[in-house]
């Protein structure tokens, strides 16, 4: 599912009620199963630890297990194609390199809902074929993706289903085509 609006709709703060990061004012959240989340770069790891360290750091914020984590390493490492530089400190990354290890990470932590919000507007074209590749692969596994984008192409490829938001207010729920053709149509008349 897609979370769409202009800035200040409520979208990040809808995921972050989603992943426990934040409190609702009134009423609750319910989640079930595991949730990898890529809410901000660089969240969840350290710039003075390396890549090695950090996807460890991160993993377990994750849930998984130290052992888990060792039987993932590489397939997270391969993903990311960081390379030699895993064993780098963090701070020498580039934004790029740091989005391809979160995200690499996050889908190798096997997620029931994996939580997206505008990151992979980071990387270069062949790693944003490659995420969207993984996240369809985890769709069809019967894991669920709730992602915010403020690209039409991106939603489309990704959800069959969105949300309107504006500020704060539910404008409409439906298939994604529809959802958008509204939102747009909003946006033109403005």
């Amino acid at each position: 599912m897609a979370i769409v609006g202009a800035n200040g709709a409520g979208k990040s703060t809808l995921l972050s009620l989603a992943v426990g990061l934040a409190a609702p004012d009134e009423g609750s959240v319910t989640v079930s199963g595991r949730i990898a989340a890529l809410l901000e770069l660089g969240s969840g790891f350290h710039p003075e630890l390396t890549g090695r360290e950090n996807v460890f750091l991160n993993a377990s914020l994750l849930g998984l297990t130290k052992k888990r984590t060792e039987e993932v390493f590489e397939r997270v490492v391969e993903f990311s194609e960081i390379g030699d530089f895993i064993d780098e400190p963090l701070r020498t990354y580039s934004s790029g390199m740091m989005m391809r290890l979160a995200f690499s990470v996050a889908v190798n932590a096997d997620p029931d809902f994996l939580i997206v919000d505008e990151v992979l507007a980071v990387g270069d074209q062949s790693f944003q074929a490659k995420c969207f590749e993984k996240i369809g692969e985890l769709r069809n596994s019967g894991k669920s993706l709730l992602c915010v984008s403020h690209s039409p192409a991106v939603v489309q490829q990704l959800c069959e289903r969105a949300l309107w938001l504006d500020h704060g207010e539910l404008m409409a729920d439906g298939k994604t085509e529809e959802v958008l053709k509204m939102y747009e149509g909003q946006e033109v008349q403005k």
